[in-house]
This record gives C-alpha cells, sequence and structure tokens, in this order.
C-alpha cells in the first residue's frame, strides 16, 4: 500500500510522507526529471496542465513548477532542494 503521511511541525511547516512501491531510482526520477515530472504532476482529470517545470536538483538548488489551470489561471510552485541522496533522498521545501 502506498501510504501518505501528513504531520504538522510548528505553525508554518507541513511534513508530507510517501512510500511508493517501486525501484527506488525509477521514483527518484518521476521527481527530479522535468520531462517526467510533466507526464504526472498535474491533475489532468481536472483540466490541469504543465505549463512549464524547471529543476535544477541539488543542494541548494531549486525547481519551479507552473500549472495551467481549465480556466486559463497559471499557478506556480517553486522552492528549493535542502538534501538530494540519489536514488534514496529527497528534500525539498
Amino acid at each position: 500500500m502506498n501510504q501518505t503521511t501528513l504531520q504538522l511541525e510548528g505553525e508554518c511547516e507541513i511534513v508530507i510522507a510517501r512510500t511508493f512501491n517501486g525501484p527506488a531510482r525509477l521514483v527518484f526520477d518521476a521527481f527530479t526529471r522535468p520531462e517526467l515530472v510533466r507526464r504526472w504532476w498535474a491533475p489532468a482529470s481536472l483540466g490541469v496542465s504543465v505549463e512549464s517545470c524547471d529543476a535544477d536538483v541539488r543542494v541548494g538548488g531549486g525547481y519551479r513548477y507552473v500549472l495551467r489551470l481549465k480556466t486559463g489561471q497559471l499557478m506556480a510552485f517553486s522552492g528549493t532542494y535542502s538534501e538530494v541522496t540519489p536514488p534514496t533522498r529527497l528534500v525539498y521545501t
């Protein structure tokens, strides 16, 4: 089972953890290679698509994903990587 947990850490932090039933290398690649992130990040069933996806996957590097909602509105997510240990650990804001 792919259990997801959510834990509040203080007033400004949420820690979400999920276990995936698959080879670590494939799961790591799915989260770090923009061409793969584009394939699954946005909920296409709700009419959302990935407009752009950039990632500099290294400690101190950053990512930025821009989604297009079915209304045409854009919504961006961005953050930085604080831990990168391929293929077993990826921590980011």
